[in-house]
């Protein structure tokens, strides 16, 4: 029969079990690495986009006034080299007929 419990060599089963679980564990990791460094990189993509999102929104105003500003110019300066001269003729020949209708 079994000798005392106590005289049993379990130095082979702790082994054993030591091993089966740090490659359980080794298992576990390298199941589960891939998905969180997918998570950590797909966080670190939204940060990023909504990093360069209000960088944009805070730069477009700087960015644009020189345009807007520029192209507001080129726009009145059009309207008055075609527009004005046209209503300052018609203006000078209504003054020329009524001046004209008095004599």
């Amino acid at each position: 029969m079994a000798g005392d419990p106590a005289d049993i060599d379990l130095t082979p089963l702790t082994t054993a079990l030591s091993k089966l679980a740090e490659d359980m564990a080794r298992k576990m990791v390298q199941d589960a690495l891939p998905g969180l460094v997918e998570k950590a990189i797909a966080a670190e993509k939204v940060l990023i986009n909504e990093t360069v999102q209000e960088m944009t929104r805070q730069a477009l105003p700087d960015l644009l006034k020189p345009i807007v500003d520029q192209l507001a110019q080129d726009i009145i300066d059009k309207v008055a080299r075609e527009i004005v001269p046209d209503h300052a003729e018609a203006a000078v020949k209504k003054e020329i007929e009524r001046l004209t209708a008095e004599v």
